[in-house]
């Protein structure tokens, strides 16, 4: 079914699937990232974690940033399709990544 038929867009049109496809968008956004690093310098996405994210504090706030920038697609399209309560859940979790993000910046000292 595609997007475009009102009867499957009203199905999405809830603040859960707009959550759910933002926690979605993060964990793709982080997948890619770290695949594109990972061919890079030819090592895996458990390389990219260790390094990144265990041992180093420094990046973690930009990779949150690019990740929940993953999201601003797929808002765009929703707002588009006046899908108005998945906008709303899309928006909760890009509003509640920037303290993170805020939060990641202030414990790594750079903020």
């Amino acid at each position: 079914m595609a997007i475009g038929n009102s009867k499957m867009r009203n199905k999405l049109d809830t603040v859960f699937a707009g959550i759910a496809s933002a926690l979605l968008g993060l964990v793709v956004g982080y997948v890619i990232l770290g695949g594109v690093w990972g061919i890079q310098n030819g090592r895996g996405l458990t390389d990219f974690t260790d390094i990144f994210i265990n041992d180093s504090i420094l990046y973690r706030d930009s990779i949150l940033t690019v990740c929940t920038l993953f999201n601003i697609g797929a808002f765009y399209f929703a707002l588009r399709k006046e899908m108005w309560k998945f906008c709303r859940g899309m928006m909760l979790v890009i509003m509640l990544s920037v303290p993170v993000i805020v939060w990641l910046q202030l414990e790594a000292g750079i903020a």
